[in-house]
């Protein structure tokens, strides 16, 4: 059975399911941002209260990413059997007790190991998500959704810096890291009452949005037979590395190069977060109307052109005004993040597209590992300079635009789906 083919009491149920467990699935992607990018947000305070070097406190921010990696690539082939609220529940409960464990920290080593720990449940966090939006919405929507989704993400930074700094100059650092994992834990409590993973749980016996494959056990290799995977991975690559690099340094090289106060790092935090959500948002609804590899290379050139607009930013001496003013504009290297996730939906049956997914990711989260530690080791050995630091982030998303646009071709009209064998 089929959206058309079903009763209309069926269609208005499934109507309000939908709204529901995207509201839940903003909330999930709102929560494993905000607990990633907890520490850039508040990494001068827990810096000087650790100790740390800015190399130490780059590696401490990026190497939340190679588990997360790591998760991706255990949790894509569980995607398969496990369903979309197990795979919630066993994500949000991790990564909210290691939350809890973070707010003692006490050593480098101990907020080290437990950023690791909290990588790998969040990477079956956004699988998870993946799997319950993909079950819930058909391909002619799943652009605009996923920008929503990918929206929350950014909005979570934004929260991190509008809400942790002045929480953390209020209180500390440690009840920031306290607020967020019980906010966390009251999520997993909420998916474990509350979500179900299709329509089909709903009663509406095999429904279908017309993209399943007959197939249930198509080998994982398929995926790599295809050069989506690629695309969709550089696409990531472009998007992440412009999200972790920006996060974590913009502020200290305003702080630093401007003379910006510490405390005007939150408008700032705050403003490239919200630039990013409403990219988000645009860039997804165009990427269901414009096509999604046109956005996909789109989002990498502008991400170059962002990291340009940063490099600038500190070589020349500018008026706060026009700081605010980059951070607001910031945000365009993500207006195809949605496309990226869209198009292999479409690419690969729903069978292996959650899989894909999440080994298409492995190349931005190590995207993610590499730009803030890399950037800190540059301005650590260059004692404080932020210029060499921004000079990488521009060269390597130029480097990305150049195989995007190598990878990214398609012909008009080609719209099959990797089922068995692969292209």
């Amino acid at each position: 059975m089929s959206w058309t083919t079903i009763a209309e009491t069926d269609r208005q149920s499934i109507a309000r399911w939908q709204k529901g467990m995207l509201m839940l699935a903003i909330l999930c992607e709102i929560f494993l941002a905000a607990d990633w990018y907890a520490f850039a947000a508040v990494l001068p305070f827990v810096s000087e209260t650790l100790k740390l070097n800015p190399a130490e406190a780059g590696l401490a921010q990026g190497i939340f990413a190679l588990t997360y990696g790591v998760g991706m690539v255990v949790w894509s082939p569980v995607s398969r059997s496990m369903s979309a609220r197990n795979m919630l529940l066993i994500g949000l409960a991790g990564t909210g007790l290691g939350m809890v464990l973070q707010v003692f920290v006490q050593s480098y080593l101990q907020l080290v190991v437990l950023r690791l720990v909290i990588g790998f449940f969040d990477a079956g966090i956004f699988i998870g998500n993946m799997k319950l939006i993909f079950g819930w919405f058909p391909q002619s929507r799943r652009g605009s959704v996923v920008g929503l989704i990918l929206a929350a993400y950014s909005l979570a930074i934004t929260m991190d810096f509008a809400l942790g700094i002045p929480l953390t100059l209020a209180t500390s650092w440690r009840t920031f890291f306290a607020v967020l994992a019980i906010g966390t834990l009251i999520v997993a409590v909420i998916d474990a009452l509350v979500v179900r993973n299709g329509p089909r749980e709903l009663g509406i016996a095999n429904f279908s949005w017309g993209n399943e494959t007959a197939r249930e056990t198509l080998p994982l290799g398929e995926i790599f037979r295809s050069k989506w995977i690629a695309v969709g991975g550089f696409g990531i690559v472009a998007c992440t590395f412009a999200i972790a690099g920006t996060a974590t340094w913009v502020v200290p090289a305003f702080i630093t190069v401007q003379h910006m106060p510490p405390e005007a790092g939150a408008v700032i935090g705050t403003v490239m977060g919200l630039s990013q959500v409403v990219f988000l948002v645009i860039g997804g609804y165009m990427s269901d109307r414009l096509g999604k590899l046109f956005m996909i290379k789109l989002t990498a050139l502008l991400a170059f052109l962002t990291a340009l607009m940063f490099l600038w930013s500190v070589v020349t001496p500018l008026p706060f005004a026009a700081l605010v003013l980059l951070a607001a504009i910031s945000g365009i290297a993500l207006l195809g993040g949605g496309a990226i996730f869209a198009l292999l939906s479409e690419k690969y049956s729903d069978a292996l597209a959650p899989a894909a997914i999440g080994y298409a990711e492995v190349f931005g989260i190590f995207s993610a590992f590499v730009a803030p530690w890399l950037m800190g080791a540059i301005i650590n050995a260059s004692g404080g300079s932020f210029t060499g630091a921004f000079a990488a982030f521009a060269i390597i998303e130029a480097i990305i635009v150049a195989l995007l646009m190598i990878l990214a071709r398609d012909k008009v009209g080609r719209t099959e789906v990797i089922e068995s064998p692969a292209e």
